[in-house]
């Protein structure tokens, strides 16, 4: 789970005459322009949503495809395999759909602290009772 300094977030106020292929080409290259980085270099995803105005926006967030590759690497070595990848900002939402108590997924994807031992990091055991 990347945290939002980590991710950059935009929006592209799509024009009528826009397909799916335009809006996603439009997020490709103001990622791409943001991060001053080649299209080829960038993960990126993005969501269309209609204004208040009835006008299509559409919102995306993007990093370099080296920083999801390092995180997905580092959950690979811990034998995990995850289907997405996401910012901490959608903690809250992903806990309330998964039914976890508040705090498990900050607690799980928190930095360690200086000293602290790996087994601690992924400790989501409270009480004797596993998340």
């Amino acid at each position: 789970m990347l945290h939002s300094p980590e991710i950059w977030a935009g929006e592209v106020h799509c024009q009528a005459h826009w397909g799916p292929e335009d809006i996603a080409a439009e997020c490709w290259l103001e990622a791409a322009n943001a991060l001053q980085l080649p299209v080829a270099e960038l993960t990126m995803d993005f969501e269309v949503h209609s204004s208040s105005e009835g006008h299509w926006l559409a919102q995306f967030r993007a990093c370099p495809q080296s920083l999801a590759e390092a995180y997905l690497a580092q959950l690979n070595a811990l034998d995990l395999q995850p289907d997405a990848i996401t910012c901490a900002s959608q903690m809250d939402e992903l806990e309330l759909a998964w039914e976890l108590p508040p705090g498990v997924m900050a607690e799980a994807f928190r930095m360690p602290h200086m000293d602290e031992l790996p087994g601690h990091y992924f400790n989501l055991f409270k009480e004797d009772k596993p998340c």
